[in-house]
């Protein structure tokens, strides 16, 4: 039993690796029809640092448990009366799992039990609109999951939408939209949404025919400016940067971190933590640093924070890919933090606290080592 135990987890963390992973397959080629992105009766796209949170959704499989219960543990034991998370699960055992494992909070865990298998990932799901005149939110997914043809769970992702929409009710509505994409693909403010450029080759000659028709569809769609980033990191953009309000965007910084982490000790923790180690080469410094050069082309200020990248591409210790909240007259951060790095944790957290950010912590140690945070597994569906 210990060896078939054993087995399972094993493939559980593959999968939910796989799950961030498979974004990068293209499946189709382009017939030459244009992009005709379905009308969406909707208002723009939500900010990720505006408005407080009324709303989120997180998803819940217990058999990831070891990866995402610490984390969900300590963020929603944070989050504040008022707010509800509504917790996609396959049964209502996994969302009474859940509970047990949380322990008391201020926030109300609201079960949405689904028929279907899924991983663990929300961000990717869907982007949430709104208000529009016929609903309140409206939730726009991609056209369609990478990977669903070998990975049942990620086929059962795509259906999250319509779920949610027919639990809720009548002041939510669910579209599908004819682009292909991961709703991580995207960070935005009020003002501005950033998309990855990743997006544009899964479109290219399959859904649009050029760069321009993208941003046009997006734009539409979205009621944002879009800033395609030409150069960065092979990873959604939460992972290394983040639009922090006041026309204002955190970069993550490799240089920063290296710097940091010059005692031996610190250095090896770092090392031993992130599989195959740490990438400090200039090669993939440069693409964090032409991310920074892009933001302040399209007229932000630009901060710098410690981030370190893996050698897989996959897996950073980031500080950016964290919960905004905006109320009571203040800004609060939920600010992923890892046991490996006391140093790092500590530089990152100063540089919320001079940008007039509350930082609350969450440990993020087992879906970092699985290419995500905080910001992958919650997504945030209403705010005021």
């Amino acid at each position: 039993m210990r060896g078939t135990a054993g087995a399972s987890r094993r493939h559980l963390l593959l999968g939910v690796l796989l799950g961030l992973a498979a974004s990068a397959g293209v499946l189709s080629v382009y017939d030459g029809g244009g992009c005709n992105v379905p009308e969406v009766a909707a208002g723009p796209l939500v900010s990720d640092c505006d408005g407080a949170i009324r709303q989120a959704v997180i998803h819940y499989v217990s058999e990831a448990a070891e990866v995402v219960a610490p984390t969900y543990r300590q963020f929603l034991r944070q989050l504040p009366p008022g707010v509800t998370v509504y917790v996609v699960c396959r049964n209502r055992a996994a969302f009474e799992d859940l509970v047990a494992r949380v322990g008391s909070t201020a926030c109300v865990l609201s079960p949405v039990i689904v028929d279907h298998p899924i991983t663990s990932w929300s961000r990717d799901r869907w982007l949430a609109l709104g208000p529009s005149k016929s609903h309140e939110t409206v939730l726009l997914c991609p056209r369609g999951e990478d990977g669903v043809e070998v990975w049942p769970a990620r086929e059962g992702d795509q259906r999250v939408a319509e779920d949610l929409a027919a639990v809720l009710g009548p002041g939510l509505g669910s579209r599908r939209s004819d682009l292909y994409f991961d709703g991580g693909d995207f960070a935005a403010d009020s003002a501005t949404v950033f998309v990855r450029q990743a997006m544009l080759l899964r479109n290219l000659q399959r859904t649009v025919a050029t760069r321009e028709e993208l941003i046009e569809a997006l734009s539409a769609v979205l009621k944002r400016r879009v800033v395609l980033l030409q150069e960065g990191p092979d990873h959604h953009p939460g992972m290394y940067m983040m639009p922090i309000g006041d026309r204002t965007v955190l970069v993550g910084d490799p240089r920063m971190a290296e710097r940091l982490l010059a005692e031996p000790h610190d250095r090896e923790a770092v090392e031993s933590f992130l599989p195959g180690g740490t990438d400090f080469t200039e090669a993939t410094v440069a693409r964090f640093d032409a991310v920074a050069e892009q933001c302040q082309t399209a007229g932000y200020r630009v901060v710098r924070i410690p981030l370190v990248p893996g050698c897989d591409g996959r897996s950073f210790i980031t500080y950016v890919n964290a919960i905004l909240d905006q109320r009571d007259g203040h800004r609060i951060v939920y600010m992923p933090v890892f046991g490996c790095s006391g140093v790092l944790n500590r530089a990152a957290a100063a540089v919320w606290h001079e940008m007039g950010y509350d930082v609350r912590t969450v440990a993020c140690d087992g879906c970092a080592r699985n290419s995500g945070t905080l910001h992958c597994l919650v997504n945030v569906l209403r705010r005021d």
